[in-house]
């Protein structure tokens, strides 16, 4: 299970369970990305996806956008994951039950016992009351000994020791070297990470001490602690640990937090600041599941560590750093380092010198044609984890930036983008592009450009290298046997492996949508798929050669959006019965009961990429001559014929439509060239109309409206 930050988490509100592709019929409909969104009491949301192996991403959006209720904590308890935020951190357990955060609880329905419109604003000042008060609970929200909790939700029985029950004392001085009252301890057997039930792998500090009833065996300790200013918000973060002792008898175990005496410091190349910064700790068990905390600690918030010189000889121990620094304020080009460093089996002196090889320089560009405030998340995962995530940061848009971040070859890194923020109580992302998972190269230079204009359909591409089976990406069609399956979504850039938002829209927005899928001319499916991320359809055709035909209208009006509006998309391809295929360990044809279902080919659908000469981040050019190149392909890993033409005309009116000078390049390559012109004020949109074919009788036609805007010079 892997869990990120804030991007997508309202694409699906609302969406009930996991949701796979429709079943094969003649109505068959755009079904809804897997993924379901919950919201938690503290008005955080969080949307659940699916990976075809199992996996699951947690992507999850804050409610607050600063102080201890930003501050998330991620727990992995006994095989089940919770989302706290930091403001709910000292009340687990003493008015607030640690299900209230169990995100499969909710997912299944089980109802919060609070409005959480309130609730999470009123948790957050008695989080800064009790906090000036050095002691929390038993007052305010909690007065009296009440307490919260999911209903209905049963508690896991902790399991019969065959030993006897041991006292451990977790004992620890404070960040002000006190004994501490404040902090949170965990305990984990790292024998069987199953002996302990969720909410007895940890307790609070009190009068410098946290007990522990647990039996016989090998265990972790790890001391949580922070200090917060006078409006409760985090000050330092302090991870006090004691990887691996042994019990036998009642033991005391000193988890101090002067112990945690490294603090987490980047040298970089240029000069930055920090910006976000959190940590990641992992103990994994002989057998059962592992214990995590991840905690992200927000920004500008210090962190120590205790490092360790010992490797772990029982299970597993892994670690990580997690931060982004930005440019100091000044003229040029804006710059950020995304880094992460892992560590196994010790936690190491946490100064990290970075250089030229360990990050890849990516150029980044992010188009709007509006100034607004987005957000951005990168998502970065090791191939130990199977649970984690990274926070999104605002970014104001249209924007350029370098952006250098960390490159390994275990290291895989997705996340996405949104062009403004949603209004609302649970404000959520619009108008932006997903990515796929994928790798850096160390020392690399890397193009991104994000919403480059014009938006049209396009299917998700798999970053080299195909062979890595951590990456899953769905080919925008395929066909295994008679199953034709479509993965499509409209408004996706030019940048090969992105993919837009779809059919989906904001209340403001007047979003259209129409498909039609044809075999030799006869309709077989049709149908509206607003709403949905993705035209996600699967439907059987006849068995023997024919040509399928499908048909993709997209429409999206709305105060943030003015260029690449709407699309009109038309294929056609020769397919016949499709035996003993395998797609490559990136790709998967559909999600089959014992994981990826990769038995399938890869339909030879025509592909368009779009490079608007002299385009700037705005989605504008200057009026007079015009150059377009333009790239057509197939989907990856089709079986691709020779590509033998293509025209692409133009309009100015949405009406009338010019001719343009077209030109081979080789490979696929076309440049176009007309002369866009206008005096009007406020400029005026080019819209643009292609077609192209292949040498297997492929075809596609794509009308892209007000693709881009031409300004009088």
């Amino acid at each position: 299970m892997r869990r990120t930050f804030s991007v997508f988490a309202v694409l699906l509100a609302g969406a009930a369970g996991v949701a796979g592709l429709a079943p094969p019929s003649a109505s068959a409909a755009a079904a809804a990305v897997p993924a379901s969104t919950v919201t938690l009491v503290t008005g955080d949301r969080v949307t659940v996806r699916t990976a075809p192996d199992g996996r699951e991403t947690f992507e999850v959006q804050p409610a607050a956008a600063t102080g201890m209720a930003r501050a998330l904590v991620h727990l992995r308890l006994g095989g089940r994951d919770y989302e706290v935020p930091g403001t709910a951190l000292p009340y687990l357990g003493r008015g607030l039950d640690l299900n209230l955060f169990d995100v499969k609880a909710l997912l299944a329905g089980a109802p919060a016992p609070v409005d959480p419109t309130t609730f999470g604003a009123a948790l957050a000042e008695q989080f800064k009351e009790d906090s000036a008060r050095g002691r929390f609970g038993g007052q305010g929200l909690f007065a009296g000994g009440a307490s919260f909790a999911l209903s209905g939700v049963p508690k896991r029985q902790p399991a019969r020791p065959r030993s006897v029950m041991r006292t451990v004392s977790l004992d620890a001085t404070d960040i002000a070297g006190k004994p501490a009252d404040t902090g949170i301890a965990f305990l984990y057997n790292t024998d069987d990470g199953d002996t302990l039930a969720p909410d007895e792998n940890f307790n609070y500090f009190f009068g410098g001490s946290a007990k522990f009833s647990v039996p016989d065996g090998n265990y972790s300790a790890l001391g949580v602690f922070w200090t917060t200013d006078a409006d409760g918000n985090p000050t330092e973060l302090r991870f006090s640990a004691q990887p691996e002792f042994a019990v036998k008898a009642d033991a005391t175990v000193r988890v101090d937090a002067k112990r945690a005496s490294s603090k987490v410091t980047w040298v970089t190349p240029r000069p930055a600041l920090l910006d976000d910064t959190g940590f990641l700790f992992r103990r994994a068990a002989k057998t059962g599941p592992a214990l995590l905390v991840d905690f992200d600690a927000g920004p500008g918030v210090p962190i120590s560590v205790s490092p360790t010189a010992a490797p772990v000889r029982t299970g597993a121990l892994q670690t990580y750093p997690y931060s982004r620094l930005v440019s100091p304020p000044g003229p040029g080009t804006p710059y950020e380092y995304v880094l992460q460093k892992a560590s196994t089996g010790t936690i190491p002196q946490q100064r990290y010198v970075i250089t030229a090889k360990d990050v890849a320089a990516v150029d980044a560009t992010y188009f709007s044609e509006y100034s607004s405030l987005g957000l951005r998340q990168r998502s970065g995962m090791f191939s130990f984890e199977d649970v984690s995530g990274r926070p999104s940061h605002p970014i104001q848009l249209p924007r350029k930036q370098t952006e250098y971040v960390s490159a390994a070859p275990d290291l895989t890194w997705f996340g996405g983008f949104s062009k403004y923020v949603l209004p609302g109580p649970f404000p959520g992302w619009a108008g932006g592009q997903r990515e796929t998972s994928h790798t850096y190269r160390g020392g690399s230079p890397v193009t991104e450009d994000w919403n480059r204009f014009p938006l049209h359909p396009a299917g998700a591409v798999a970053q080299p290298p195909l062979t890595d089976a951590a990456i899953f990406t769905q080919p925008g069609a395929t066909r295994a046997g008679d199953l034709v399956r479509f993965a499509l979504t409209p408004f996706s850039d030019n940048q090969p492996g992105h993919t837009g938002f779809g059919f989906y829209g904001e209340a403001r927005d007047t979003m259209t949508g129409y498909y039609r899928f044809t075999q030799d001319g006869t309709t077989l499916a049709e149908g509206n798929p607003v709403g949905a991320t993705a035209l996600s359809l699967q439907q059987e055709v006849a068995p023997g050669p024919s040509t399928l035909g499908l048909t993709i209208d997209a429409g999206r009006t709305g105060p943030m959006y003015r260029q690449s509006t709407a699309t009109h998309t038309e294929w056609t391809w020769k397919s016949r019965h499709v035996e003993g295929a395998t797609l490559p360990p990136a790709l998967y044809c559909a999600r089959g009961e014992n994981g990826p279902d990769r038995s399938c080919a890869v339909e030879p659908l025509l592909t368009l990429g779009y490079a608007v000469g002299g385009l700037r981040p705005d989605g504008s050019t200057v009026s007079g001559p015009q150059g377009l190149d333009l790239t057509v392909g197939h989907l990856q890993q089709s079986a691709a014929s020779p590509v033998t033409g293509a025209t692409v005309q133009y309009s100015t009116d949405g009406t009338t439509w010019q001719d343009t000078t077209v030109t081979a390049r080789g490979d696929g390559v076309f440049h176009a060239e007309f002369a866009a012109t206008t005096e009007a004020f406020r400029g005026t949109d080019v819209s643009l109309r292609v077609t192209a074919a292949d040498a297997a009788g492929a075809t596609i036609t794509e009308t892209i409206t007000a693709a881009y805007h031409v300004y009088a010079s």
